[in-house]
Formats: C-alpha cells, structure tokens, sequence
C-alpha cells in the first residue's frame, strides 16, 4: 500500500514554521513507512475559493497513493503516536476527529459564544446551508485527516468548484470534508488522541485556566511587543511549556490551532 502524509505550505511564514519542525514530520513519516508531501503553491490559482478551502483539491494532488495522511504546521507529533494509517478501516474513505461538542471542555471553551452552544450537529450543517441529514455525526477539525484520494478526489473537486455558498458561518473546507464523507457513509471517528487543541486544554480545564490566568498577570507592555513580534495569543511562560508538554506526552498529536505557541515534543 503506497502511503503519504501531506502537508500544505504556502507562504514565507509557513515555510519558516515548516523549517522548525520538519524534523518531526520526517521521523513519523519514516515510522509510518510514508512518503513526505509538500505541496508548496496554491492548488488553484484562481482561487475559486480561499486558500483554507483549498484543502478540498488535496486529494486530487495525491492521486498516486492509495491512502494519505494530512496535517497542519501547528502540530506537534508525540514520540509515542502509532501509525494512524491503521485507524480508517478499508472501508472506510475519510477520517477526522469530530469536535468535541458538549463536553465540558467544549462548553467552557466556547462560554462567551451562546451561539456556538446552543448549535447541535444539525443546526451545524444547516446553517452552513448543507441539508440535514439521518448520516450526519458533527463538525471536525480540519488540522489533521486521512483519507483514500482514489475514493473521495473527484466528488471533492466537484464541490470545490461549484456554486454552493456556505454563508457567513462559512468554515471552509472542515464543512464540507465532515458532510459529505457523513452523508455517503465513508466518515470515520479517529480516536481524539489524534487531534488534541491546546485551545480545549487551556480554556476548558481548570489546569489550563491556572496557565491563562498567570499569564494574564505579566505586564501589558510585555505581552503586547510579544504578541506583536510573534503573533501568538499567549506567551510560552514555563508554566504553559509544562503544561504543554504534559498534554503532548498523554497524546499522539497535539494541535496548536489560535495562534497557541507550539511547543515541540
């Protein structure tokens, strides 16, 4: 079986997060037995859709293997992680982990946002104007999913190109990847261990408020030059690297989706 783990690198700013941490993205590749991807230029220049959306014409790219792996930059791989290819069961085409809605750590996480708590996995897709549907199992993460691209490339590209507008709740490529791998039934949950946000960790347990909340003692001054000068939504105190390095050592893959300071393994 010809494998690949993909990731997209467009810009002089991911390129540089890339140069940080190829290191490990090499070493999980070599230990899934998978080539390393790099696809480093928009996939439509025309840019029909954003860039983000883009992620939908990946498959298209990788025609050539018979079951890819993608990941965003902002991800740090445990020494620990076993090779997710064993995760998506033959037939199965997709595979993500589902947001983790209703949990305490999604609920605390989203408080400030009534909105987002009192949207249910239907109420998701609707408003993004996709039907509702018997199949449907929730909204993913688009960091990090698998899939086969001989399966699930044209249907993809079709809807990449096409007229359907998501409105304003518009979530790019995460919508569509969950809906229609839901709805043909080639969705598979991918156990959360692959997909772990610092955001859910911070926000929703009372360890990770601890963290948020001695950070937001130190000078303004401070946080401000530093926000400015790195774009991260917080500082990588020595508390936080801890804590970090904790999530990351109880999981495979740990995301640093919201501009968290990624801490590598």
């Amino acid at each position: 079986m010809e494998k690949a783990i993909c990731l997209f690198i467009v810009g002089e700013k991911y390129q540089k997060i890339y140069n940080k941490s190829k290191f490990q993205f090499e070493k999980y590749a070599q230990k899934c037995g998978a080539d390393l991807v790099i696809l480093d230029k928009p996939l439509d220049e025309t840019f029909y859709r954003p860039l983000l959306s883009q992620k939908l014409l990946i498959p298209s790219q990788t025609m050539q293997y018979d079951i890819v792996l993608f990941l965003d930059l902002d991800i740090t791989i445990s020494e620990k992680a076993p090779s997710v290819f064993e995760y998506l069961p033959e037939d199965k085409y997709f595979g993500a982990i589902l947001d983790p809605r209703g949990t305490e750590e999604f609920n605390k996480t989203w408080g400030h946002i009534p909105r987002i708590l009192e949207e249910t996995s239907e109420i998701y897709f609707t408003d993004r104007h996709f039907d509702a549907h018997p199949l449907l199992e929730g909204s993913i993460n688009g960091g990090v999913f698998i899939f086969r691209p001989q399966k699930v490339a044209d249907i993809f590209k079709e809807y990449y190109f096409s007229q359907h507008n998501q409105g304003e709740l518009n979530s790019f490529e995460e919508t569509p990847f969950a809906y229609i791998s839901q709805v043909n039934g080639w969705f598979e949950a991918l156990p959360p261990e692959f997909n772990v946000q610092v955001m859910y960790k911070i926000k929703g347990t009372n360890e990770g408020n601890q963290v948020e909340a001695e950070e937001k003692n130190i000078s303004k001054f401070i946080k401000k030059y530093f926000y400015k000068k790195n774009e991260y939504c917080m500082l990588p105190t020595k508390r936080y690297k801890r804590f970090v390095k904790n999530v990351i050592a109880e999981n495979y893959f740990v995301h640093f989706a919201g501009n968290y300071p990624i801490i590598y393994n």
